[in-house]
């Protein structure tokens, strides 16, 4: 985002979003639910551990909220010192992102802007009794020098184990074409320690990527692993884009598409006019919602209030469709896909930079009781995964995996067996979200690679008597 540009579409959108913005309308099947509305401080990122804690980070107040159990806990998860800025601008607690190996390492990666508002930095947390302790900053003194705005802050880890991050270029726009600087960039880091790994194009450097302006949006494709990233440009072009190893994405030179077409920079794969300010992106990886929306890429326009959907061929280099999937509560910053297999949202209808309000859409096809099996943090070999089963409150469940799935249903008084029960897990208690969350840990066995891994459970519900739920597939990646 660019002042003043974006602080004039800001306001106006506050303002919109009190007296004409439109009342939400997704697709027919789809329901909004709202789980937090209000406390929220200026939220801008959200990352789920394996337990089923969803992490939320306050952009003003530095802050890592945790969701659990339907509501939002009181006590922060940790809180760091940070520099904020005010309330439009682009400083404060940006980005977050859980370790692929949490099970074993406990560790969190949080960036943000330091209280002196002179640099970001991207610290290492553990989880322990719960909270957030130990924060260790593991990138070099001024690497990534801050400004009141294009400071960036995504994070993702990629099937590879490997933490993307990506900076903005601190409003001096020179900054994204120097190679020597971390700024306007796509970092990858080698955790724990975010050494710099082999295999990135400019040796010695943390540079995946360069040329880029204001970055808000970092998400990884489900199956083919690619990166894809959501960029603010001026106010003539707004862009989303696939990122490929040693890219040049133009900035400042160019914006938006070049024609004839630039051999030395790589277009972006949409560019808006009117601006919508993208944000928060992910890709839809649940089995809950018609099968239609698997792989579905979406994107917050925080200009407009939205949340569009776009649609890649399967090469992943073209937008073959897209379209707005909803009118949102107010302005979106966050888009997550869920471990419950359900895409969860980060709203503000009150103004500033960052949200208030928590929500969630959900299908009417997802089956009650059912299952969800996700990897943590996009890879899976050697690292943690995540079973959801939902119900009631108060309901039992257990589940089991295997690496094989049955060839056709076998019909029991229970409803339709899928799954055989080669590895029955610890029966878990539905509880106040009625979700119930397991997180294991993946052995590091490379005969486990592209494997296809299968869940399945049964619940004890109250009303319903015993139950099978759906089965659910992972691919092994790593």
């Amino acid at each position: 985002m660019l002042l003043p540009r974006d602080l004039l579409l800001v306001c106006h959108c506050a303002v919109a979003v009190a007296t004409l913005l439109p009342a939400q309308n997704p697709p027919p099947g789809f329901t909004y639910q709202t789980l937090v509305d209000g406390p929220l401080n200026s939220a801008t990122a959200m990352a789920f551990m394996p337990d089923g804690r969803l992490l939320i980070t306050e952009r003003a107040s530095g802050q890592v909220r945790v969701f659990e159990n339907g509501a939002l806990r009181a006590s922060p998860w940790a809180t760091v010192a940070v520099s904020s800025g005010g309330s439009f601008a682009e400083q404060g607690l940006l980005g977050i992102a859980v370790d692929p190996g949490f099970l074993q390492n406990r560790y969190v990666y949080l960036f943000y802007t330091v209280a002196s508002g002179s640099e970001n930095v991207i610290a290492r947390l553990e989880d322990q009794g719960g909270f957030g302790v130990n924060a260790t900053v593991l990138t070099p003194p001024n690497a990534m020098p801050s400004a009141l705005y294009h400071n960036g802050g995504p994070m993702v880890f990629g099937y590879d184990g490997l933490l993307y991050i990506g900076t903005g270029d601190a409003l001096a726009d020179v900054n994204a074409q120097d190679l020597s600087s971390w700024l306007g960039k796509v970092l990858r880091l080698q955790p724990p320690n975010l050494t710099v790994p082999a295999g990135n194009p400019f040796a010695g450097s943390p540079i995946w990527s360069y040329g880029h302006r204001n970055q808000f949006g970092l998400t990884i494709h489900p199956d083919t692993g690619g990166l894809y990233q959501t960029e603010n440009g001026t106010a003539l072009m707004d862009e989303v884009n696939r990122i490929v190893i040693g890219g040049n994405y133009g900035w400042p030179t160019h914006e938006g598409a070049e024609s004839p077409s630039d051999p030395n920079t790589i277009d972006p794969l949409v560019v808006y006019q009117p601006t919508p300010a993208p944000t928060g992106t992910c890709f839809y990886r649940g089995e809950h919602w018609p099968a239609g929306y698997r792989n579905s890429w979406f994107v917050c326009d925080y200009n407009m209030n939205r949340l569009r959907r776009l649609t890649l061929d399967t090469s992943g280099n073209t937008v073959v469709a897209q379209q707005v999937f909803d009118t949102l509560p107010g302005a979106g910053y966050g888009v997550l896909s869920g471990p419950d297999g359900n895409l969860w949202m980060l709203t503000n209808d009150n103004g500033g930079f960052g949200a208030d309000e928590l929500g969630r859409y959900v299908h009417s096809s997802e089956p009650v009781p059912s299952a969800q099996l996700s990897s943590v943090s996009n890879k899976t070999l050697g690292a943690s995964i995540t079973v959801c089963v939902r119900g009631a409150t108060g309901d039992l469940a257990v589940s089991w995996l295997s690496l094989a799935r049955l060839p056709a249903a076998v019909a029991t008084v229970f409803g339709d067996l899928w799954v055989s029960t080669d590895a029955v897990l610890p029966a878990m208690v539905i509880l106040g979200d009625d979700r119930a969350y397991q997180g294991l840990s993946v052995p590091n066995a490379p005969t486990f690679l592209g494997a296809s891994l299968h869940l399945q459970g049964l619940v004890v519900s109250n009303t319903l008597g015993l139950v099978l739920t759906n089965p659910s597939e992972l691919v092994i990646r790593g």
